[in-house]
């Protein structure tokens, strides 16, 4: 586990300081604008409004104001530094990375009001010990170390105070703000995709919720020898307090650190772990956090975390992708197509052009399936599919509205892939990926 100190600042609580914390960074932005376009001017540049709001000021101060208000604005912001990939300039992202990583942490009276309005006045006579040194900090609450008089280690995930009420309020500014910078493709149901959001949100903020995904984690891989799922300690737990038992394990940034060997195994458990859920039991935590997961280098086995963001599947979604990893693999373009009308990734609008552009960079992605050991990074396959979509930019009717599930599960492969060429890693994704495609027929469900 970590040994960082985090900074602490309180948590704006209510909606009106919430507004505020908004209202602050637009006007830090607005005011950075004006600067750059003063300065463009002075050097006899034309002004670019686009320019100036992708400035690495701006990057600093998008940073310092979601980070300070942690809830549904950092979670957005977080989703969208993961998932804006080459359309911000390589100086954002050690930046931005922060909001992947961490939230600054609330100040120890606000701590201690959260603790004693779910467990009470006396709540320290159940603890032995109890840090009041987080030893994480994220967008929905910080988790502390803890041990019960009768032993137990616990980790205790406390949320924010405030957050919950302020989701709908928090999505609505930012959306305000995203409409500033006008980064949303045209053709994207950015309102529908925030309705969900919201929807998702509240479920992540409500503790009890989680415990029930946490459990459903349980009876789906407690046996699997490659795998830890945390016990909950079910008698502490509230809407906004969740105690699990502590496991000692490392964060997977210093899993790049580790033997080549150890990095293949772990990362294609991940893989694995991912298919499962979604042909196997149709249910997936759908945050790709790269903080949502430990690993022990003894063991060798992945600590799974954080289960606030799961969701359950439909078929169509399920099969959908297993019908698009299906046509990859044989090279089937025609049946790409199908699959990603099916998911709703195209629809029957999308211009023929943008078609053409979606269909190659499917079929260039396919080389993953193509041969028995893959690695993203030696081959620069991201990249390649960077520079191949750039044409999607000016598609303003290219950018299809699927379902939110489909949305999600684009995110969570998205991140693993991500992961895998952070780590740069061998895959065996075509042996991974057989027993279900092998498993999918006209008439029979994959396996």
């Amino acid at each position: 586990m970590s040994d960082k100190k985090y900074t602490q600042k309180a948590v704006p609580s209510s909606r009106l300081s919430r507004f505020a914390s908004i209202g602050g960074m637009a006007a830090s932005l607005s005011g950075n604008i004006i600067k750059n376009t003063m300065s463009a001017a002075f050097k006899a540049q034309k002004p670019n409004t686009q320019n100036t709001l992708l400035n690495i000021n701006n990057a600093h101060t998008i940073t310092k104001h979601l980070a300070n208000m942690r809830g549904a604005a950092m979670k957005i912001g977080q989703m969208l530094s993961m998932d804006a990939g080459e359309l911000l300039p390589a100086e954002w992202e050690p930046i931005l990375a922060l909001l992947r990583e961490e939230a600054n942490s609330m100040p120890k009276a606000q701590l201690l009001a959260v603790l004693q309005q779910n467990w009470g006045d006396d709540w320290q006579d159940k603890f032995a010990y109890f840090s009041f040194e987080p030893i994480a900090a994220a967008s929905i609450g910080q988790v502390h170390r803890a041990r019960l008089k009768s032993g137990e280690d616990l980790a205790v995930k406390v949320q924010y105070p405030g957050v919950a009420q302020s989701i709908d309020s928090d999505i609505d500014n930012v959306a305000g703000l995203l409409k500033l910078t006008r980064l949303v493709p045209k053709g994207l149901d950015i309102e529908n995709i925030l309705e969900q959001a919201k929807t998702q949100l509240k479920q992540e903020a409500d503790y009890y919720t989680e415990l029930g995904f946490l459990q459903q984690y349980h009876r789906h891989f407690a046996d699997d020898p490659r795998f830890i799922i945390p016990r909950a300690h079910e008698a502490l737990c509230s809407r906004h307090i969740l105690c699990m038992e502590f496991i000692d394990a490392r964060p997977m940034a210093e899993l790049a650190y580790e033997p080549i060997a150890l990095k293949n195994e772990i990362v294609s458990n991940l893989f694995d772990l991912v298919f499962s859920e979604l042909f196997r039991f149709r249910f997936t935590q759908s945050d790709p956090n790269f903080a949502n997961f430990l690993y022990q280098p003894e063991s060798k086995k992945l600590v799974l975390l954080d289960f606030g963001a799961c969701i359950t599947l439909s078929e169509n979604t399920s099969v959908g992708y297993l019908k698009m990893a299906r046509a990859m693999q044989s090279q089937n373009r025609e049946d790409m197509l199908k699959a990603l009308l099916e998911l709703g990734l195209l629809n029957p609008q999308t211009p023929d052009s943008a078609i053409q552009i979606v269909i190659d960079a499917c079929d260039t992605a396919s080389e993953v399936l193509q041969t028995d050991c893959y690695n993203f990074k030696q081959t620069q396959i991201i990249q390649r599919l960077q520079k191949q979509s750039q044409g999607l930019i000016t598609e303003k009717d290219a950018i299809a509205s699927p379902e939110f599930d489909v949305a999600l599960v684009n995110r969570k492969v998205s991140g693993t892939v991500m992961l895998a060429n952070k780590m740069n890693v061998d895959i065996k994704l075509r042996d991974l990926l057989a027993p279900y495609i092998e498993g999918l027929t006209e008439n029979k469900e994959p396996i």
